[in-house]
């Protein structure tokens, strides 16, 4: 059963791709969707057709001209069919292919209504299908006329009949019941199956819109080059961090971090160069941390740490120590080899400030002494300050 409906979706993206020229895995946007839509009930209909002018002529017992009038349709319908792909292919006029489908398709059968049985004809009820179909695929302006057309279609002939007009019975009497079961069932195929296929599509366009507010979500919070978390996403956690750390009665660390001599980097190496390092940065920062632990670019060369559950505030110069040990390591990018220096600085709170603001001074205050130091050494080596 599986690999009967794996069959069945391949056909059925091979027939859109036919149909519109368009890849089937391309992203669905509404333009896209609705061609889709239109290609498949499309063949939906070929198939409807197909089973009242082959299947029924075994089935039932018609006359020379139901014959004829079948076969008048299947062409007619054929046609309009093609017409519909070559405009949804090569023009992508979505609503154009659509207007002259249900066009050919109302008239044929507005035909067979006239000539061959009124209101008893099996089209009379398959009309209905046309706006079904101008309301999903084409638009509300769409809808409107061609629920208007067929309800005036319906109300002629019924007229007609009405005040003596006779249609001509293409089919038997003895298979009139036959037929009209015939004709509704086919009708609920197509209307069933033009259901399905709006569902099936927009399942797929609520994952697609699913998947990308997940990635808007993401770029909104993390860092494009280094894939940390951002600035934004920084503050919100902050600000949560500090109501946990009020309400647990326990420490809360921050350390800042800033590359020495950056800007060196960059103007001797280039900017990619300057990227590779920030990189790297982030990565030894987030190896060093626990899984707990946000590490965060803030901007530039600048990064953060915020550390929640500290079991001491003693900690807080070792574990900055061991950060800036891992940064300090040596690297090899593009053949060259390299030390970063780095200036960290620190604040606990509730020791360094009860608010983000003051926290973020002292540390910042203790991150550019450090620096300063740093650019007065003879050797430059990262420090940290509290």
């Amino acid at each position: 059963m599986q690999r009967l409906l794996h069959k069945l979706a391949a056909v059925r993206e091979w027939w859109i791709g036919v149909c519109t020229g368009r890849d089937p895995l391309r992203p669905l946007d509404e333009e896209n969707y609705r061609q889709r839509i239109l290609a498949i009930t499309s063949f939906f209909w070929l198939l409807t057709v197909v089973a009242l002018t082959v299947i029924s002529s075994f089935v039932i017992e018609m006359s020379p001209e139901g014959r004829s009038a079948a076969t008048a349709l299947f062409v007619t319908t054929g046609f309009a069919v093609l017409t519909t792909v070559l405009i949804l292919r090569y023009l992508h006029n979505r609503l154009a292919a659509m207007h002259i489908l249900l066009l050919a398709f109302t008239s044929a059968f507005t035909v067979a209504c006239v000539f061959f049985g009124g209101t008893g004809s099996p089209t009379y009820a398959l009309l209905i299908l046309a706006p079904v179909m101008a309301a999903i695929v084409g638009s509300i302006w769409a809808a409107l006329f061609w629920t208007s057309l067929v309800i005036l279609i319906w109300v002629v002939i019924l007229g007609l009949e009405r005040i003596g007009v006779e249609f001509t019975q293409i089919i038997m009497p003895q298979n009139y019941n036959v037929a009209i079961t015939l004709a509704y069932a086919a009708m609920g195929v197509a209307v069933v199956s033009v259901i399905m296929v709006y569902a099936e599509l927009n399942k797929r366009l609520r994952h697609a819109l699913q998947k990308a507010n997940r990635e808007l979500e993401y770029l909104s919070s993390h860092d494009e080059l280094t894939n940390l978390h951002n600035r934004r996403f920084y503050e919100q956690r902050m600000s949560q961090a500090l109501k946990r750390a009020e309400e647990q009665g326990r420490p809360l660390g921050l350390l800042v971090f800033d590359l020495d001599e950056f800007k060196e980097i960059n103007d001797t190496h280039g900017h990619g160069m300057g990227d590779a390092l920030l990189i790297k940065l982030g990565e030894r920062l987030r190896a060093q941390v626990r899984g707990i632990d946000l590490v965060a670019r803030l901007g530039g060369d600048e990064f953060a740490v915020i550390m929640e559950n500290l079991r001491s505030v003693e900690d807080m110069p070792l574990i900055a120590a061991k950060l800036i040990a891992a940064i300090k390591q040596p690297m090899t990018l593009r053949n060259t080899q390299f030390s970063l220096g780095v200036s960290c600085g620190v604040a606990v709170y509730p020791a360094d400030g009860a608010t983000q603001r003051q926290l973020e001074e002292k540390a910042d205050r203790a991150m550019y002494r450090a620096k300063q130091m740093n650019s007065t050494a003879p050797e430059p080596a990262p420090a940290m300050l509290h």
